[in-house]
């Protein structure tokens, strides 16, 4: 069976992975269905937002290197600057597959707070480092899936994953930089994994007993106070969650701050 399946966008064929597909699935399930003000973050070939625009939402996108599409607004964007975006102007801003690249989350997530509108929604993916087969690959090689090996030092920069972090990291800096977390999923699963599902009530035990007694008063990661605790409860859940424990991908839908 081919891994592709050919979709019509406007009079255009194009091909698109069932991967991708899925994962999109999962990103449009989170878009409001009145017509929205959208924003894409390099956006590459485009294929998501001009689906989008098909549908009747007035989108732009960016890539840092330009793919001049005739039917879409695109700006020259490098991700590590200021956008070239005004304030408050986007309903929805969709940045996938695209975080682990830039040298600093955090601005990149303040960036996209800023032309959000209040009470507007992110939908962010990147590689889940702490799916299980993952978490096996860093015990036998110090390394993640997402980045199997050292980067060649001859890749330009920011071509590769030189900011691959987990669930946790990326929960903390959304709930700095002014987001609420709406939603987290996984879109992409292979079914040989399901053979480590007998591991899942071992890791819950040791997840549940370091996030939430291990050294209850130690400084910066105290575990007494009821809103440490349930924020705690809150990533160790979402850790040993189906989705996350299993799939290869992380899509998180947060909320910016009114």
């Amino acid at each position: 069976m081919s891994k592709y399946t050919d979709i019509r966008i406007g009079g255009e064929i194009v091909r698109k992975h069932r991967r991708d597909i899925k994962k999109d699935a999962v990103i449009c399930a989170h878009i409001p269905t009145g017509p929205c003000k959208i924003f894409e973050s390099s956006a590459g070939s485009a294929i998501l937002s001009r689906q989008l625009k098909d549908q009747g939402h007035d989108v732009t996108i960016s890539n840092y290197y330009p793919q001049k599409f005739p039917d879409i607004k695109e700006i020259f964007q490098d991700l590590n600057q200021r956008l070239e975006l005004d304030d408050d102007q986007f309903d929805v801003v969709i940045c996938r597959e695209v975080i682990e690249h830039v040298e600093s989350v955090p601005h990149v997530l303040r960036e996209f707070n800023r032309v959000l509108k209040p009470g507007g929604k992110l939908i962010l993916t990147f590689p889940n480092r702490l799916q299980i087969r993952s978490r096996f690959m860093h015990l036998f090689s110090g390394f993640y899936r997402g980045m199997k090996s050292p980067i060649n030092l001859d890749v330009p920069y920011g071509e590769a994953h030189i900011n691959l972090i987990g669930y946790p990291e990326m929960d903390y800096f959304l709930r700095k930089t002014g987001y609420d977390i709406e939603a987290v999923e996984s879109s992409y699963f292979q079914s040989s994994d399901k053979v480590f599902k007998v591991l899942q009530p071992l890791i819950r035990l040791t997840t549940n007993y370091y996030l939430l007694k291990y050294k209850k008063k130690a400084q910066e990661h105290e575990k007494t106070k009821p809103e440490n605790i349930a924020y705690n409860t809150f990533i160790a859940n979402t850790l040993l969650s189906d989705d996350l424990f299993f799939g290869k991908d992380v899509i998180v839908t947060a909320t910016k701050k009114a």
